[in-house]
């Protein structure tokens, strides 16, 4: 993709700013995608033709190579503009970085959010091992909307966590700017919310397996508290898009 059309796609007065920040990635379940930059770029190969959602696709990772080749042009101009030495770094950075990264690696929230997913990863497990039946349509989307949350959610709540760590939201300049981490934590707490809802759709359709999923509901229930009472200004934090009232697009 060249700069020039990379620009022209951005211009598009539909897209919605930023709304790839606070997202689960999910682009095929999601119904913003056509107002979404990211999801636009993943679409667009050198003729403008639509392209596979496969991720892995070789093509879609050259396409992504040229990006990154245009994008470090503009990021020299950027921080020669904003007068920035990027290169700098102090000699104490690299311990700070090391510590906060101990800090959110070691913190409980991690490693409940961790636990979750070896749990839900040994209850499919076994469940794989025992089932002989034919697996019906709703168990197979309650197993996909699991799937997907299942480690995303530890990985959120590390994300929060590391934003908060960073400290540079509570620069005097950052008091009237949504939180990051709000937001991240409140990707994690839709994440949570969503799987607990698909393991009683689980446990709808296996009326046989309901006790065996009670515990990781139960766990998944004692995480979105621990969360909320973590980050209590997460749930009101405005995703763009998402929790937005959108018009439709021009």
């Amino acid at each position: 993709m060249q700069r020039r059309s990379l620009t022209e796609l951005a211009s598009n007065p539909d897209l919605i700013s930023g709304i790839y920040n606070y997202c689960d990635r999910w682009c095929e379940r999601c119904p913003l995608t056509s107002r979404c930059l990211v999801y636009a770029t993943e679409q667009m190969d050198h003729n403008g033709s639509s392209q596979s959602h496969d991720l892995r696709n070789e093509a879609f990772w050259h396409r992504l190579s040229s990006i990154l080749n245009e994008t470090q042009e503009m990021i020299s101009e950027w921080a020669r503009d904003a007068g920035l030495d990027l290169s700098y770094v102090s000699e104490e950075e690299p311990k700070r970085r090391k510590s906060r990264r101990q800090l959110v690696d070691n913190h409980p929230l991690t490693r409940a959010g961790k636990k979750y997913a070896n749990s839900a990863s040994d209850w499919f497990r076994g469940f794989d091992h025992t089932e002989q039946n034919e697996p019906s349509e709703q168990l197979e989307d309650a197993r996909e909307v699991i799937q997907w949350y299942q480690y995303q959610i530890a990985v959120k709540i590390m994300r929060a966590l590391s934003c908060r760590s960073d400290g540079w939201e509570d620069e005097p300049e950052m008091v009237d700017f949504p939180k990051d981490s709000d937001g991240s934590a409140k990707v994690a707490l839709i994440g949570i919310d969503r799987s607990i809802a698909a393991w009683r759709w689980v446990q709808l359709s296996l009326p046989d397996h309901m006790e065996s999923i009670v515990p990781l509901i139960l766990q998944l229930e004692r995480l979105r508290q621990r969360v909320e009472r973590a980050f209590p200004e997460a749930r009101d934090f405005v995703r763009p898009g998402f929790d937005e009232i959108l018009g439709p697009p021009n």
